[in-house]
């Protein structure tokens, strides 16, 4: 009895030391598929992969993104991107923050369409440390931290809501600045206006036309006449004689294009990174502002911004109009 047990306890021993092996024979991008399936139910694409190290400890980093987005526009927007880690033999990623993102554009959405239309595009940044996925459950535990030190510094929401539409008269401006502040009603009817730092931007409408998407010279037209034209009021001339060309292109154009362009758009490009399409869209900026929440400047010292609780709608003031 006594030769058994000690057989079986050399057996349990070269079982483990052979699973030990194993598990360091293992690759770092093995350890992270797997920890990503088991975590997402999907398979990723592991992109600029190596070893880290801060002079402490050494782990292995990549930038991770689902390879169902391979052969998509979204396969090249950093927005949908993610780190992925390995260390001591265990994955662990950041891909939560980009789902947490998501479901943030997915919670405003209808409330934007209803007040702006179906042309807007959210592109939205919870920003900090998250434990949940659902925009709505996340901002239920933070709401609980913001009761318990009201003067805290917390991460904001931050980003940037772009609208596609027309702004031809101050009456058109005075409707947006209303829309504007009726939004920040709803962030703060639903509890998410505590930290918040977004920019609001009215792009005209007819850069989605196929017209101005097509042609190079239009677009080249207004780069030109925007860098050499220091009085906005000429360059606003003459960009309305140059955007006149789309107009017959964006009476044809359906609400499924329509849909299918939004959709199509680099959103990393849009809000943050910043290339040759960026300025096209900043030379056909009509108007834009930024909404800081008074908690979020307090929280940063921001003593140059003024502390607004938008109470009334003239308190949504644009630091941009070119129309």
């Amino acid at each position: 009895m006594k030769k058994i047990k000690i057989f079986s306890m050399i057996l349990v021993s070269i079982f483990l030391v052979f699973l030990i092996i194993i598990k360091l024979s293992e690759k770092p991008e093995d350890i992270l598929q797997k920890h990503l399936k088991n975590r997402y139910n999907k398979e990723f694409v592991i992109a600029y992969s190596g070893e880290r190290s801060d002079g402490r400890s050494k782990w292995f980093e990549a930038e991770i993104y689902p390879k169902e987005l391979v052969g998509t526009t979204r396969e090249y927007d950093k927005y949908y991107w993610a780190k992925g880690f390995v260390e001591d033999g265990k994955g662990g990623d950041t891909y939560g923050g980009v789902l947490l993102n998501e479901s943030a554009n997915k919670f405003y959405l209808p409330k934007l369409k209803e007040l702006f239309g179906k042309n807007v595009l959210p592109i939205l940044n919870v920003e900090g440390y998250y434990e949940k996925i659902d925009f709505q459950e996340e901002m239920a535990r933070r709401r609980e931290f913001y009761k318990k030190d009201p003067k805290g510094n917390f991460f904001p929401i931050s980003g940037g809501i772009y609208i596609f539409g027309r702004v031809e008269s101050d009456e058109d401006r005075e409707w947006y600045r209303k829309q504007i502040y009726e939004f920040v009603q709803f962030m703060k009817e639903t509890g998410t206006f505590e930290y918040v730092d977004l920019g609001i931007v009215i792009w005209d409408e007819r850069v989605l036309s196929e017209e101005f998407r097509t042609n190079e010279d239009l677009r080249k037209a207004i780069l030109v006449a925007r860098n050499i034209m220091d009085d906005d009021k000429e360059f606003i001339k003459e960009r309305k004689r140059l955007m006149k060309q789309t107009d017959e292109s964006m009476k044809k154009l359906t609400k499924e294009e329509k849909d299918k362009i939004l959709n199509s758009y680099i959103k990393s490009d849009i809000y943050g990174v910043g290339n040759r399409n960026d300025e096209i869209f900043v030379y056909n900026k009509l108007l834009g502002m930024k909404i800081y929440s008074p908690k979020y400047i307090e929280s940063q010292g921001l003593t140059h911004r003024e502390k607004i609780n938008y109470e009334k709608v003239e308190d949504v003031k644009f630091w941009s109009e070119l129309y």
